[in-house]
């Protein structure tokens, strides 16, 4: 009757002094992660580590005993060994090894004031020079790739159709073939380059032999099968554009599938947006140790360089706020988004989200 939007909190959105003050690094990147306690009153302090069931932290690990709280510390966690300390002194040991790259801490603090504090606090891993095989696309990055990417695919169909895409398509870092199988679904003839052999496999099972070819386009050239197949009326590179440790180079060599009227199809990580600002080397964009070239990218570096490599830009967005923490601290931020249109038309207005969407022409 009011108009009113109304939204429901978590119960920490009530009050500050009911959440546990402490800092904490979500990236952990070498063996221990210290979390510094801040509580200033003496009380009691107990600990529980959650693992994650697909994309929830729900499975208990390990929990400590009740402890004393004597005032400010540092905990630790050794994620090499399991050995947990407070204060210097060891707590325990959680079994290892841990279920996936991320987890978390669920700390539980009761002073002097008998206020009961509770905080849950996110964690990741980093890693670095693994494979893109089977792992990465079931754990290591994606919970599921193919049932997180499936809902996507329609999307990105519909923005090719907005803009009155022609074929063939060419789509570089093609994965497992799930966008491909939606254009051929839909009479486009297109085909796929990506650089995991095991993803390619994939595609190709997917939508028939030879649409998907293996080439690291950064360091090779586009296989022959690909460049007989142009000129493209469309290139596709989606989710793709910041894993490449040059990303202007990479369009600076597909000139050679590419005409005048060709159209360029990017969805890519942003630099310059309102989480990267805040949370700095704590930003979601560095989770994915292949995201070589996420510094590189942003919506000032697209407008700067698109144009000189021929590139007309028709339309450039930006959305999201990404951020994949379940501390509530960093939870705001989605919160606010999801429950904010005020929060997201600011985002996309001063061009601060998280994933940008760029159209272009060849001119």
């Amino acid at each position: 009757m009011t108009r009113r939007h109304a939204v429901l909190l978590p119960s920490e959105a009530v009050r500050e002094d009911s959440t546990v003050s402490l800092r904490a690094p979500y990236r952990i990147d070498g063996p221990v992660l210290r979390v510094d306690l801040l509580e200033e009153c003496r009380g009691t302090l107990s600990l529980t580590v959650l693992s994650y069931e697909g994309s929830f932290p729900t499975r208990a690990v390990w929990a400590s005993p009740e402890c004393v709280y004597a005032g400010p510390c540092a905990l630790t966690f050794n994620v090499d060994d399991g050995n947990v300390s407070l204060a210097g002194s060891v707590l325990g040991s959680v079994p290892l090894p841990l279920a996936g790259r991320r987890f978390c801490l669920k700390f539980k603090f009761k002073g002097g004031d008998d206020v009961c504090r509770r905080r849950m606090t996110g964690h990741y891993i980093s890693r670095a020079g693994h494979a893109t095989d089977s792992s990465y696309y079931r754990g290591d990055v994606y919970v599921d790739h193919e049932a997180q990417s499936v809902g996507e695919h329609e999307e990105v169909l519909k923005l090719l159709k907005q803009y009155h895409a022609p074929g063939p398509v060419l789509e570089v870092g093609c994965a497992t073939g799930g966008f491909l199988a939606t254009l051929k679904d839909d009479g486009y003839e297109a085909v796929g380059v990506d650089i995991s052999a095991w993803a390619v496999d994939r595609a190709n099972e997917r939508v028939g032999s030879n649409q998907a070819w293996v080439c690291n386009i950064e360091d090779e050239e586009l296989p022959v099968e690909i460049t007989n197949k142009g000129p493209f009326g469309t290139l596709v590179l989606w989710a793709v554009f910041e894993h490449f440790r040059r990303p202007f180079s990479v369009l600076a060599k597909l000139d050679d599938v590419a005409l005048p009227g060709t159209m360029l199809f990017i969805n890519t990580t942003n630099a310059e947006s309102l989480t990267r600002a805040l949370f700095k080397e704590q930003w979601e964009g560095y989770f994915d140790w292949t995201h070589h070239g996420v510094d590189q990218v942003s919506v000032s570096f697209l407008r700067e360089k698109l144009p000189p490599l021929g590139w007309r830009i028709t339309h450039l967005s930006t959305h999201l706020a990404w951020d994949g923490s379940a501390d509530p601290t960093r939870a705001t931020i989605r919160d606010w988004y999801g429950a904010d249109a005020r929060f997201r038309r600011l985002l996309s207005e001063r061009h601060l989200g998280d994933l940008i969407t760029c159209v272009a022409i060849k001119e």
